[in-house]
């Protein structure tokens, strides 16, 4: 009977990230952990992040290529306190008071409304979150975010998240707090998610991507399957190219029609 490897938990398990490697991706793909106690990042050769920032700008900092943890002390933005479980949900957030007062909502009851769709792991359960690059990762990865620059990149990655299984492509996000949708929402539904650059407000003041790109968020368990799926799907439909018109041909004759696209 074989046993669980339970001194090695959060390391790195053997996954195929060199499938990724024809994208050229500009944005480096980077792995994301939540780590629960201080022995847990012992021995992974993480550095704690010297410095201080939202959330969004860790997350980054790694796609330009550093591989860092960060604690409650690094963080300057609330949600990155509340939504990783390293402190309370404030009354002063949770009331909704935040979002009139910096003319991002008409009233309370609109801000407050959104606290009702987040995903907040319990006070006290973190102590840090792990950031790194794929060609840099120690740690196996909760989440692996994968931000395109380019709509090519864009829509050959969204059909490998499908190309198995035919679920639907799903984008929630809510215009504050863009964090929860990438970090907690996949790690706490499971669900792939996909935010949209140039909408969420705090990545957009900060101007850190380029507006109107996707930034893909994979839970741990769907990770495989999509390196997978990059592998074994056409990188383009032969469809969206030159050959057009033979690929319309061909499938009609393996089916035996004609004209059905």
């Amino acid at each position: 009977m074989s046993q669980m490897d339970f001194e090695n938990r959060h390391k790195l398990r053997e996954h195929d990230f060199a499938a990724l490697d024809d994208f050229h991706f500009q944005y480096a793909p980077v792995g994301f952990k939540f780590f629960n106690t201080k022995s847990e990042v012992d021995n992974l050769g993480l550095e704690r992040l010297s410095e201080r920032m939202t959330w969004c700008q860790m997350l980054r900092r790694a796609q330009g290529g550093e591989a860092f943890y960060a604690t409650a002390e690094n963080h300057t933005c609330e949600p990155g306190i509340f939504l990783t479980g390293h402190g309370p949900l404030t009354p002063l957030a949770a009331s909704g008071r935040i979002g009139p007062a910096f003319d991002i909502y008409a009233d309370e009851r609109a801000n407050r409304r959104i606290y009702e769709h987040l995903s907040l792991l319990a006070e006290g359960s973190t102590f840090a979150t792990g950031f790194a690059p794929v060609g840099r990762l120690t740690f196996d990865p909760d989440v692996l975010i994968i931000g395109c620059d380019n709509m090519d990149q864009g829509e050959r990655l969204l059909r490998a998240t499908q190309w198995d299984t035919g679920d639907v492509i799903s984008s929630r996000i809510t215009y504050v707090i863009g964090c929860n949708w990438l970090f907690t929402h996949p790690y706490v539904t499971g669900e792939i998610n996909v935010v949209w650059t140039g909408i969420c407000h705090g990545m957009t003041g900060y101007e850190l991507h380029p507006p109107g790109l996707p930034i893909v968020a994979l839970p741990w368990h769907h990770i495989d399957r999509v390196l997978r799926t990059i592998r074994e799907m056409p990188a383009k439909l032969p469809a969206h190219t030159e050959e057009r018109e033979e690929a319309h041909r061909r499938g009609g004759e393996r089916l035996g029609v004609e004209g059905i696209i």
